[in-house]
This record gives C-alpha cells, structure tokens and sequence, in this order.
C-alpha cells in the first residue's frame, strides 16, 4: 500500500481519487468524535453527496474485533428501494453473510390482516421477501411499527448486524435522507451507503424523503 501526500483539499483528493475506474468504492471515516449523537464530519458529508460511487463511512469507535458475518438491509417496500441494494444482497449471500432485512411500518400503514394471523403473517413475510430481496439466501426480516428513521436504528442495535446498507439519492435538502442522517450520527457500524441512479433520483425523492 503506497501513501502519497498531495497538497490539495481532502475532498478534493479523495474524490479525484475515487473517479478512477478501477476503483469501486471508498471507505471513509465518519468523524474524529466518539459514539454519541454527532453529525458526520463534513469531509465525510462532502464525499458521500458528490461521489457516485458506494462510499463506506466508518464510525471512529467501530469494533475491529471480528470481520463482517451479517448485514442490515433497510427495504421500504418499494421497487426502487429493492434495485439500489439489489447488488448489496446478491454479493452479501455469495459471500455467506447473515442478511438481515429492515421493514418499517409508519402508523396507519399496517397491512389488515383476518383471525389467522400467525399463518397470514407467515405468508406476508414470505412474499415481502421473494418480491424485494429475491436474491437472498435465508434472510431474516424484522418488521416495527413507528418512524423509520427511530427504528431502523432500533433493529440495527438489536439485531448486532457488523454493516448496514442504505440505497439514497445523495440529497440532504428538504429533511430528505433522514435514515441517512441518522445513520451517519448513531450507528455503532460501518454504513454502505449506495447512490441511486441520477435516473431514479426523481422517483426516489417522492417515494420516500430520500432514503430507501
């Protein structure tokens, strides 16, 4: 590994940096402030918004303990949602990581569901699982009602995921991308987050404030 030392912005280095095409993605540090509510740091914030490439942001006290065995996947249960991590899933069950899917019902969005629940419950899981994560092997999915910028973060915690992975539009304006920003300012693990194609970008934003 070679260290060069350039006299340029770090943003401006790491973006030129990154737009070369052998590379596929950048890691990068959230901040240089310990765990707790702390905004990512704005070289972090810079890259992530500019860069359309995957970016990996590294909480400063994420364990090094152990490599990564499962990740989160937040699905809103929208297609777009689906497609952005589509590529996330398929090389997380390659490389035989616990997948762990995300759903977050807001209130007054529960499906209705008859006196059988368990068996209706069951069926819904199954089909939720083979319509937006079909390329998962085994996954788990863990359903909460609430906002889902509160309690992606919840099941994240519970869960113990080593990553979590975020498809989003690279906006911040508006209070868009609020999982995004939670994300970035609590989570305990790195986050992947990947830019959603500039022709899907319009449709992102109206499905769900900017976040998958």
């Amino acid at each position: 590994m070679a260290l060069t030392a350039v006299a340029e912005s770090a943003v401006g280095a790491i973006t030129r940096a990154a737009a070369a095409e052998d590379i596929a993605a950048v890691v990068i540090g959230a901040r240089g402030t310990p765990a707790g509510r702390h905004p990512a740091g704005s070289t972090a914030m810079a890259v992530v918004t500019s860069l359309d490439k995957p970016v990996v942001v590294v909480p400063p006290d994420a364990s090094t303990e152990r490599g990564i065995e499962s990740v989160l996947v937040p699905l809103d249960g929208t297609e777009l949602s689906a497609a952005a991590l589509h590529e996330v899933v398929e090389l997380a069950t390659k490389a035989a990581l616990q997948i762990v899917v995300a759903h977050v019902y807001q209130e007054g969005s529960l499906p209705a569901f008859s006196d059988h629940l368990p068996h209706e419950v069951r069926a819904w899981t199954e089909e939720f699982i083979a319509r937006h994560c079909p390329a998962a092997s085994e996954p788990r999915l863990e359903l909460r009602v609430g906002e889902p910028h509160e309690r992606v973060l919840d099941i994240l915690v519970e869960s113990h995921c080593d990553l979590v992975a975020l498809g989003w539009s690279q906006e911040l304006a508006g209070g868009r991308a609020a999982i995004v920003r939670r994300m970035l300012a609590e989570s305990p693990v790195p986050v992947l987050l990947i830019p959603v194609s500039a022709e899907s970008r319009l449709a992102l934003d109206g499905a769900d404030s900017g976040d998958a």
